[in-house]
């Protein structure tokens, strides 16, 4: 079984799959599910973009004290998102300072 998925609105991530990443690409109703889904089956890391962000922010408290899943949520640059500004928040809460 794999490690990592992606699940998305977005196709765009399905680009993901070339390097190994279980995607799912879901509509936005049934993205609560698949994000339920993908912690029942045990995956390790979990990525996603603002289109789930909201609706995953309500399970990351269940799960902040876990060593797993980890949810890594990967700027696209779609619906007026500022792709640069978002991986610079990305890297500053990872290691704490800014680089960018």
């Amino acid at each position: 079984m794999k490690d990592i998925k992606a699940i998305s609105t977005n196709s765009s991530f399905l680009v993901l799959t070339s390097i190994g990443i279980d995607v799912e690409i879901v509509q936005k109703e049934e993205l609560k599910k698949a994000f339920q889904k993908s912690v029942k089956d045990d995956f390790k890391i979990v990525i996603y973009d603002k289109t789930g962000e909201e609706i995953l922010n309500e399970m990351l408290d269940r799960y902040d004290e876990s060593l797993y899943p980890i949810f890594l949520k990967l700027p696209t640059g779609l619906e007026d998102e500022d792709t640069l500004l978002e991986l610079k928040r990305i890297i500053e809460k990872s290691i704490g300072i800014s680089i960018i």
